[in-house]
């Protein structure tokens, strides 16, 4: 490394803040306005966006974000909670399109050519600059905020161009190797729903009889074990205390626990029952649940069945989410006493297998993603640092 380029970053980007909006600015469709909440960590969500009318973005040319800036956030969390809310998250935005960028998010635009785009977002997103980010955030009601100036004065290596473009070509190739996996699952998830609504909506049988969920369903309501016995270090049992781990379609691998109270069985369907109600995940294998998951197991072992029947009850679990409490939650009464219609286990039984091809495609998807995201993960420091060099 000691042959790389040593500087600060404003001597290669510059950052340009974010508008701030009024809330009176905002529509329901005009041009997208990305916020805080859209940019997470390597990537940018595009759902529940915030719209501007045209004549306002035309007079707001200024914060309009060019396909290839890098967006940074500037308010956020500390490391204590998930990497999607910290601070400093770093995103290259390769959307095409008309965007503005609001508030407390910034655009690192380089003023230096030639300079790889990639290799910086890759730079900047690696645990190392994370936790810079993260040391350097003045804390404020909760919140956590870094400034211009401090972003701008971290330092950098640079090595050359050539090797700029050869690292970045390394990391992109496993990045969209686990994006192309992840939209396969999205599209294999909603050929199963589809599926779903065909057998058990469309071609309902009315003499199907009515019931409760419980009927149909074995819950298991989680209990935290003794928080003296919560570990980081893989000792005891993996350990789910709410919907803080759930990702796609199983959680994230965080906790342990040596005293598990509640267990979830490989496969089991994971729900949250405590704000906010009704996420859902699945468990990859045995695991303790903590107060805020529940277990749900069909009776017969249908594990496909399940987790569609589950999320089919989402305006059931919507409901407990909105009773009058500050904090929605569920208990197992209620829980198991959620009104449904029972189908036969002939039908049951076609669509689980049916199924359950859709979903071996998921878990196998799953697996090879958390394989690729761990290579990566152990890649970009050690490219970043030199200690792993690309043949050029």
């Amino acid at each position: 490394m000691s042959a790389w380029k040593e500087c600060k970053l404003g001597d290669v980007a510059k950052l340009i803040n974010g508008f701030a909006f009024k809330g009176s600015d905002f529509l329901n469709s005009g041009v997208p306005v990305i916020k805080i909440k859209n940019v997470k960590p390597g990537k940018i969500l595009l759902d529940n966006l915030s719209y501007v009318s045209v004549l306002t973005a035309s007079e707001k040319e200024k914060y309009l974000i060019n396909s290839s800036d890098i967006l940074i956030t500037m308010s956020g969390n500390r490391s204590d909670g998930s990497p999607d809310s910290w601070v400093g998250k770093v995103s290259l935005f390769k959307v095409k399109g008309q965007y503005l960028l609001n508030q407390r998010v910034g655009i690192l635009r380089p003023i230096i050519n030639p300079i790889s785009i990639e290799y910086l977002a890759f730079l900047l997103s690696s645990m190392e600059y994370q936790q810079h980010f993260i040391n350097l955030a003045n804390s404020s009601g909760g919140q956590a905020n870094i400034s211009p100036e401090t972003i701008l004065n971290t330092k950098i290596g640079l090595p050359s161009l050539a090797e700029q473009r050869a690292i970045a070509g390394v990391l992109s190739s496993l990045d969209d190797k686990i994006d192309l996996l992840h939209r396969q699952n999205k599209t294999l998830e909603g050929m199963a729903e589809a599926l779903w609504r065909k057998m058990f909506v469309e071609e309902a049988d009315p003499g199907w009889k009515k019931g409760k969920l419980g009927d149909e369903m074995d819950i298991t309501m989680g209990q935290s074990p003794p928080g003296n016995s919560y570990n980081e270090e893989k000792q005891g049992m993996l350990f789910f205390q709410g919907r803080a781990e759930f990702r796609f379609r199983f959680p994230e691998a965080r906790l342990y626990c040596t005293e598990p109270k509640r267990i979830a069985k490989r496969y089991d369907t994971l729900v949250s029952v405590r704000a906010p109600v009704g996420d859902i995940n699945m468990a990859s294998e045995e695991c303790c649940i903590g107060r805020g998951v529940a277990a749900v197991r069909h009776k017969n072992g249908f594990v496909s069945y399940t987790i569609y029947k589950i999320k089919s009850l989402k305006d059931d679990f919507d409901s407990f989410e909105q009773q009058g409490t500050v904090f929605g939650s569920i208990g197992k009464e209620d829980f198991n006493g959620i009104d449904t219609i029972v189908p036969g286990l002939r039908i049951v039984e076609q669509f689980d297998g049916m199924a359950k091809a859709l979903d071996d495609k998921i878990f196998k998807n799953s697996f090879q993603i958390r394989t690729l995201s761990r290579l990566r993960d152990t890649l970009l420091p050690k490219l970043m640092s030199g200690e792993v060099r690309v043949k050029l």
